[in-house]
């Protein structure tokens, strides 16, 4: 409104104050007739009493026409609004909705009128509702309820209410104003993630695995229950500390672990196996594979996950030690066919060969006797007795008979004394609780004196050698040391046959080969353990 409108309507409104003042003292009722004057003063007031009227009209049209571009804004608002609006009566009767609470409703603003809006309210959700309106009634903040809805036809939504409750100034009655928020798809995606998330429960706890992160900055750790449950302690135990991890594993494995860790500042996975002692003192292998997870903020941290590896450990021995058994059966099998076989060609020169030879000297010795021809045959005796005497020498080395005969220190004892000669001596020392031996094992040490012997002989240039074999503490130990030139540095890994021979039987027998070489000759010790089934 301008000045002149203004100033224009004080006028009115004093012309108007003037001439009611006048009217008042006046009676023209007590006048049956009235003057002219009278007359006109009564079109005067009339006159300006309509202008008052007029005025107030004009005010009355601006205030109308304010308050309706004021409602226009607000319809605006209330309707374009990005949630949901209702205005609901005591009775829960839906009074106004805007056009976002039409569109979730699925309905027309003429149907939802006058409507109760507990219609809409699915039946899970009507004891959540009622206590929700109840809230509203007698609390003068906001109140908030997760509400399901059935619309009808049929579909189910969730939402999110947030109202609070509003008394009428003239009227007692309440008006609930309710916004609604739906969260369909965030309750979807939430039942989604918990399905996920119990799936993979599932399957962690199925497969024994757990999962772990690692802050690269704070280096604080975080177990799960899983991960806990396999390292056998408890969450709340744990400090969650890198160290307090590390510390949880064998004394012998915290090293490399650190070193692992310590080494992937500039990797990206982490791959390493530990272990850690569980019940009693039951040593557990664990295995823990990470990758870096970068954050979009900045920073990094490692997650990933712990796995029980123990049983499959103990597969992958018992694997190693099949293995190891079928390929002493072999090496064994292979040894005993072997030796079978020395046996029968050493029975075929002792009992043919031999027997022949004898036969032969016989004869020629009865005919040297009876011609007298001793020149002539003392050649021949001398070359049967050499080879009988090689004959015998096979068929030694090929089937000691003297183990068989007169026992395992015997046979070592006269095989020194068989082999050694006045440029090379042979001394023994032999335990006689080595009779004790299984005959098998009796018969590998004998052959692996037999070749170091034969080595010494050969090779070693040696004047003497000392053989000792002893059973001290549970162990057998073979030790053969002579005072020859010793073995060329790097050699003792080479060897021909017969160093392979006497390492496959220390293999069967579970045992240890060591050359202990210097300037005064060689010794070679061999040690096994005299288990039972080595006894006979």
């Amino acid at each position: 409104m301008d000045k002149g409108q203004g100033s224009e309507q004080e006028n009115s409104t004093s012309l108007t104050g003037k001439r009611s003042g006048k009217i008042k003292h006046k009676n023209f009722s007590a006048k049956k007739n009235l003057t002219p004057d009278d007359v006109n003063i009564l079109l005067n007031e009339l006159q300006v009493y309509q202008l008052e009227l007029e005025r107030q009209n004009d005010e009355l049209k601006n205030s109308y026409l304010i308050l309706d571009q004021e409602k226009a804004k607000f319809v605006g608002l209330y309707n374009l609004a990005p949630v949901s609006y209702f205005i609901l009566d005591y009775l829960g009767i839906v009074e106004e909705a805007n056009q976002n609470g039409v569109d979730l409703l699925n309905i027309s603003r003429q149907t939802i009128l006058n409507k109760r809006f507990q219609s809409f309210i699915s039946p899970q959700s009507w004891e959540d509702f009622y206590n929700f309106l109840h809230r509203m009634q007698h609390n003068d903040h906001k109140q908030t309820a997760e509400i399901k809805l059935k619309l009808l036809d049929g579909q189910v939504i969730y939402t999110r209410m947030e109202g609070r409750a509003v008394s009428n100034i003239i009227v007692t009655e309440v008006k609930y104003y309710i916004a609604i928020i739906d969260i369909t798809e965030s309750r979807n995606a939430q039942q989604v993630l918990k399905e996920t998330k119990d799936r993979l429960e599932m399957t962690l706890r199925a497969s024994e695995t757990g999962t772990w992160t690692v802050d690269c900055e704070s280096s604080a750790v975080f177990l799960d229950t899983h991960s806990c449950n396999i390292l056998g302690i408890s969450s709340s135990a744990f400090d969650g500390t890198v160290g307090g991890l590390i510390g949880l594993m064998h004394p012998d494995d915290q090293k490399s672990v650190c070193d692992h860790l310590l080494g992937t500042v500039g990797l990206k996975d982490i791959d390493l196996e530990f272990r850690v002692a569980g019940i009693d003192n039951y040593v557990k292998y664990i295995a823990s594979k990470g990758h870096e997870v970068k954050i979009p903020e900045g920073g990094s941290y490692f997650a990933g996950i712990l796995i029980d590896i123990t049983e499959r450990k103990r597969l992958e021995e018992e694997a190693i030690l099949l293995r190891n058994d079928q390929q002493k059966m072999i090496l064994s099998a292979t040894l005993t066919a072997q030796e079978k076989e020395r046996d029968l060609i050493s029975s075929t020169l002792h009992d043919s060969v031999c027997q022949l030879l004898y036969g032969i000297r016989l004869n020629i010795e009865s005919i040297e006797r009876s011609n007298s021809l001793k020149g002539a045959f003392k050649n021949v005796n001398n070359l049967l007795n050499q080879a009988i005497k090689e004959t015998r020498q096979i068929s030694y080395e090929l089937t000691p008979s003297v183990l068989k005969d007169f026992g395992f220190v015997a046979g070592i004892k006269e095989m020194a004394q068989r082999t050694s000669t006045i440029h090379f001596i042979i001394d023994t020392y032999i335990d006689s609780s080595a009779d004790a031996l299984n005959t098998e094992v009796q018969l590998y040490i004998f052959r692996m004196i037999q070749e170091l012997i034969n080595n010494c002989i050969k090779h070693a240039r040696a004047t003497h050698a000392e053989v000792s074999v002893y059973l001290r503490d549970g162990k057998v130990s073979v030790k053969v040391a002579d005072n020859g030139i010793g073995l060329p540095a790097g050699s003792e890994n080479k060897g021909g046959s017969g160093i392979s021979g006497i390492r496959n039987r220390v293999y069967l027998l579970n045992g240890q080969i060591n050359f202990e070489n210097s300037k005064n000759g060689l010794a070679v010790i061999i040690t096994f353990d005299n288990s039972p089934e080595l006894s006979v």
